[in-house]
Order: C-alpha cells, then structure tokens, then sequence
C-alpha cells in the first residue's frame, strides 16, 4: 500500500496572503479546506510543512524538528509571501501551529492580523497531546503492512521514551510566548472548540483578556476545527475576520 504523503500547498489568488502553520500530529492536509475557501472568496493561501512532518516515520518529528526550527520555517514562510509581492499578510496557526502564528503577532510588524485555532498557549497540562501524538503514531504505524505487532509496540515504545522531552521544549516556548501576549495589537482571532480533549478550552477566556484587540469564537466541536464539524462555521468567521480587520 503506497502512503501519498502529505505537501506543502500556495494558492495565489489575490494582494492579500494568508499564512496557515498546522498542528504537532498534523501536515499542511489539515489547513487545506481553509485554504481552498480562502482562494475562492480571492486570499492567497499558504500553509508549509513543520519539519520533521509529513513522513512515514512519527519519530521524525521528535528528532528532526523543534520549536527553533519550526519558528524559523514560520518567519520564512512570511518572507516567501513578502518575495511574492503579498500586500498585506495574515497568519493562522492550529494547536502547535498557534504559538509560532501568535509569536509571529507579537515580533513581526508586517503582518497585519491573525489568530489561532485549539491554542494551547496558556494551557498548564500536555498530557492530551501526548495521548494523542502517541495513538497518532500507532495508527501510521499500522498502516505500514511489513510492521509485526511486536515492531510496532517497539517503536512506540521508543516514541514514547522521546516525546516528553519535546513536549517540555514546546511547552518553554509556549509560556514565552504566552508571557507576552499582552503586546499584541493587532486584531487576533481566537477559534476555540468547547469539547476540545487536548487542550484546556477555558484558558482561550484567559487569552482573549489578555490580549485586547481579541474576537473569542466558540464552536461546539473538538480541537482540529479546521476539519472537524466546525469547519465550515470556522472557514465564515475567518472570512468576516480578514473583510473587517
């Protein structure tokens, strides 16, 4: 069985840009229904792959990517779309993908907007996200038929000896950026599922305090809003955003 696996994608479709940065289990497959809604209303849309994502091998992702890297890859990402004449350029980020859209809000001045979609900023426990990054791991294990039982539980064994050490580095990175989020002030979204199981849904109230120029959203669904029930709610809302900010 051939795994297609997943690729970075650029809709050009418009002066105005917006920048979707996926989550810590996730490709750039997770932001594509909100990119192909972005190009049809006329926004550019372009979401890059973390390093480390979009392989065969969930290990890749505990010791070919950090949050250094994956705050490099943001800040690249916007330059790109600074070399592609984008105007005016907004940027969006789910789960893990929401700390480095947030800390772009806070250090970079071209960009004009943006927000978050299941942040875990402000979140004081990972262990959902572990539980998750885990079963995520077994399942594309599983789907690699030349794996016995035995090597599968092997490996996860090894990805779970890995993991919270990562997690401890996202989470320093998290908390810096959290500490700073009173200095953003430009329009910030915040897209919050109610039945979220990975990360704490109240701590989106303590983020939409603190930072003033927020608009709080609250969907009546799980954490990966951008594909889950809340999709096309989430997709309108966007859309109101970028028209009025």
């Amino acid at each position: 069985m051939k795994i297609l696996r997943p690729k970075p994608f650029y809709f050009d479709s418009g002066p105005t840009a917006v920048l979707l940065l996926h989550s810590f289990s996730g490709t750039s497959n997770d932001m594509r229904l909100l990119g192909r809604f972005l190009e049809r209303n006329s926004y550019s849309a372009y979401a890059p792959m973390f390093a480390g994502h979009g392989t065969a091998e969930p290990l890749d992702i505990l010791e070919l990517g950090s949050p250094e890297k994956w705050w490099q890859q943001t800040q690249k990402a916007i330059q790109f779309l600074q070399e592609q004449q984008k105007t005016q350029i907004y940027v969006f980020g789910l789960s893990l993908g929401a700390i480095f859209a947030t800390k772009a809000l806070e250090e970079v001045p071209d960009i004009i907007g943006g927000g978050v979609f299941g942040s875990p900023l402000g979140s004081t426990g990972y262990h959902g996200i572990k539980e998750a990054f885990l079963t995520y791991a077994k399942k594309v294990y599983s789907i690699q038929q030349d794996l016995t039982e035995i090597e599968i539980d092997s490996k996860i064994r090894v990805v779970s000896s890995k993991i919270d050490a990562k997690l401890t580095e996202i989470r320093k990175t998290s908390v810096g950026v959290t500490n700073q989020l009173a200095e953003i002030k430009r329009p910030y979204f915040i897209g919050q599922g109610t039945n979220d199981k990975l990360v704490n849904p109240d701590a989106a109230l303590e983020v939409a305090k603190d930072v003033k120029t927020s608009q709080l959203h609250l969907y009546n669904a799980g954490h990966v809003l951008t594909i889950n029930r809340a999709h096309s709610q989430l997709e309108s809302d966007v859309l109101k955003f970028l028209e009025n900010n």
